[in-house]
């Protein structure tokens, strides 16, 4: 037992160790504001960060606060959302905020349960939002994580059915102390450097303990 836990504080110090010194410059890093993360994420779901970080930064100078885009109507929002496609995105966050100003006065709540009842949000975006704007210990799964976990543990697990069990996996690794960093180091390692085709694993900082990549084996994970 003791010898996993070291594994799981090594694997922890590794990647941190590596997000501090490779943040990437995106302008929603750095912020806690639970309403700027909540807009970052909506707006990562199915667009690059390179489209997204415009978008982000135009928003919040028409919709600073929930508040705002509570009160706009439902095409003044798809206007400022023209580009982006995926509409459903825009018209549930416009519904979620509205929810929020009226029933939470106007505060994401940073309760799991509650969060995840507001339209269009899934267990990941309440995990990503949660842990890194209120240092809430939950998993941020999206297909990065569940192919940096699949690979270091070299274990096929199918995602979504399986997302239980990917979460779980994530929990042994996580870091209570910095989780929301933690989850954006999962997502930073598996966009830049554990990529599905061609990943880079000579610079990978957990490489060392990565199961699929000491049995040369990284292509038949996940």
């Amino acid at each position: 037992m003791i010898k996993h836990l070291n594994h799981y504080s090594k694997i922890k110090k590794n990647l941190l160790s590596w997000y501090d010194s490779n943040t990437y410059n995106f302008p929603w890093r750095g912020s806690v504001n639970p309403y700027n993360i909540y807009v970052s994420e909506v707006m990562l779901q199915q667009t690059q960060v390179v489209t997204a970080r415009a978008y982000y930064l135009n928003w919040l100078k028409s919709f600073p606060t929930i508040s705002d885009v509570a009160k706009a109507s439902l095409q003044q929002v798809l206007k400022h959302w023209e580009g982006l496609g995926y509409y459903s995105r825009a018209r549930n966050f416009h519904k979620s905020c509205k929810i929020i100003s009226q029933q939470y006065n106007q505060t994401i709540p940073n309760n799991f349960d509650e969060f995840i009842k507001l339209p269009g949000v899934g267990a990941y975006t309440a995990g990503a939002v949660l842990s890194i704007s209120y240092n809430n210990i939950l998993p941020a799964v999206d297909s990065n994580a569940v192919r940096v976990v699949s690979r270091l543990e070299m274990n096929n697990i199918s995602y979504p059915k399986n997302i239980k069990s990917i979460s779980r996996s994530i929990m042994k690794y996580i870091c209570p102390k910095r989780p929301g960093d933690f989850n954006q180091a999962i997502m930073d390692l598996g966009r830049e450097i554990c990529k599905s085709k061609n990943p880079n694993c000579t610079i990978c900082p957990i490489s060392s303990y990565c199961k699929s990549y000491i049995n040369n084996v990284v292509y038949k994970y996940p």
